[in-house]
């Protein structure tokens, strides 16, 4: 997880993630309300209302402004994300909990901190669109992780691998084929909401996305 990424102005005036070169959004949605903890605040929690994106890298929270903490904006990298669950309480908003860790120095699966656990608040309408892209893309990108692992296993000098991206092809029939759900306020991207000349610059990436910290 990475606070603060580079954020650009977007379709329809909407503040967006600044893309990695070659990143494909799959879909935003409105109407969520974010509670994250183990970050650097006095409470070591950060909430927040505003959009959620999410792209075959990874998904991230953007709230319109940062509050008196300096935080506007998370991080997910999706091969840092574990223990996703949906939940559904009696009272109170549907929700979608994870796990994630942080991509700074002592962090990752092998690191010394502790991941972060977030929770991101459906305020508004359904889930039955976002939910099944939403898994189907942390699959995918666990089924490429394995698949890289057993090969670089299989090699004379095995390579560490850290981070292996879905296939774009992958991800555009992932999206050709999501299901619909007129509940759901998510928007699927068939155009991206930004253009890849507003990719990130190499001094404001917070983590190379094909080259995690292990």
């Amino acid at each position: 997880m990475a606070a603060n990424p580079p954020l650009v102005m977007g379709a329809n005036g909407l503040l967006t993630p600044a893309p990695f070169a070659g990143e494909h959004f799959v879909l935003g949605r409105d109407g969520v309300q974010i509670e994250v903890n183990n970050v650097r605040t006095s409470s070591g929690k950060w909430k927040a209302d505003g959009y959620l994106f999410v792209s075959h890298v990874r998904c991230v929270f953007v709230a319109p402004k940062a509050d008196s903490s300096g935080l506007q904006s998370f991080d997910f990298p999706l091969a840092y994300v574990s223990g996703e669950k949906f939940n559904q309480p009696i009272f109170g908003c549907n929700n979608l909990s994870m796990n994630c860790f942080s991509v700074g120095e002592g962090g990752g699966p092998n690191g010394a901190m502790p991941p972060h656990g977030a929770k991101f608040y459906l305020k508004n309408g359904g889930s039955n669109t976002l939910l099944p892209l939403f898994f189907r893309l942390l699959e995918v990108t666990r089924i490429e992780q394995r698949r890289a692992a057993e090969a670089a296993q299989q090699a004379q000098y095995p390579a560490v691998v850290h981070n292996v991206l879905p296939q774009v092809s992958e991800v555009t029939k992932i999206v050709n084929t999501a299901y619909v759900d007129p509940s759901d306020p998510t928007t699927i991207y068939v155009t991206q909401p930004v253009g890849q000349d507003q990719v990130m610059r190499d001094e404001e990436k917070p983590y190379e996305p094909t080259g995690l910290k292990p």
